[in-house]
């Protein structure tokens, strides 16, 4: 329960930004204050105080949570940040001044509910990009790879270096039609754009054939006779199948030669 005091405190109005978040911490030390609550937008009758990003701060922050309790108090906290769960950056918040407290002993505090919430959420978003480097499928649009993304956590940051080493060569742009964001990678080097709307450009007859392909083969290596939807829908969830390469309705006849071949 919220005592008089904590009614009082203000909520913190970020960017929405992991450096943003890391500048929250250091108001907390700074201004000697617990926030209510911490949003990228907040239209309540609490007090509200807007926190700056600042590169710097940031960086001193990151330097003192390092040195007390590692890097995997960081390295968690931004996987659960990218969970998106609603007030996740208070658990965050917590989480951080906990490990500026007790250091290392923090990643045995499991009955703690900022660590409970942190890794929970963590995990959950490591789970969601588990599943988008599984069903993730480019196809080929004059030269550039492109694929279309749904996922209930923000994986395209922790997606991006998969990518890019598995093709270093290519450009490619993985679009994330929830957040409206684009992964571009080109001459070897990543960037997030936004965008507001992006449709894949139409299948020529080449991207055809190899969509034919791929079902094809999924076709053919399913044993018919063991056909269990609920199953596939178990290891394959729906929601991505309308991304997917193996679930478009093309059909087998580009294959076949045109009158001319024959």
């Amino acid at each position: 329960m919220l005592n008089e005091f904590d009614k009082l405190q203000p909520v913190y109005v970020y960017d929405g930004s992991f450096d943003g978040l890391l500048c929250c911490l250091f108001s907390v030390y700074e201004l000697k204050e617990t926030p209510s609550e911490i949003a990228r937008e907040y239209g309540g009758f609490l007090p509200n105080r807007i926190i700056e990003s600042s590169g710097e701060k940031a960086a001193r922050v990151k330097k003192g949570i390092i040195a007390k309790a590692g890097r995997d108090a960081l390295k968690f906290a931004e996987r659960a940040y990218l969970s998106e769960r609603e007030g996740i950056e208070k658990n965050i918040i917590e989480y951080w001044k906990l490990a500026l407290s007790v250091g290392s002993s923090l990643y045995y505090r499991q009955a703690d509910e900022c660590v409970a919430a942190v890794n929970s959420a963590s995990k959950f978003t490591m789970n969601e990009r588990h599943k988008i480097l599984e069903f993730l499928r480019f196809s080929d649009s004059e030269g550039v790879l492109t694929s279309v993304i749904s996922p209930k956590a923000n994986v395209l940051p922790l997606i991006a270096g998969h990518f890019s080493q598995r093709f270093p060569r290519e450009s490619f742009l993985i679009y994330d039609s929830l957040r409206r964001t684009a992964l571009v990678h080109s001459d070897g080097k990543c960037a997030f754009v936004p965008l507001e709307e992006y449709s894949q450009p139409a299948a020529d007859e080449e991207e055809k054939k190899y969509r034919a392909l791929f079902k094809m083969f999924y076709d053919t290596i399913e044993i018919k006779e063991r056909h269990n939807e609920r199953c596939r829908m178990s290891h394959m969830p729906k929601r991505f199948w309308k991304n997917m390469t193996e679930f478009n309705d093309i059909s087998i006849d580009c294959f076949l030669p045109t009158s001319r071949e024959k």
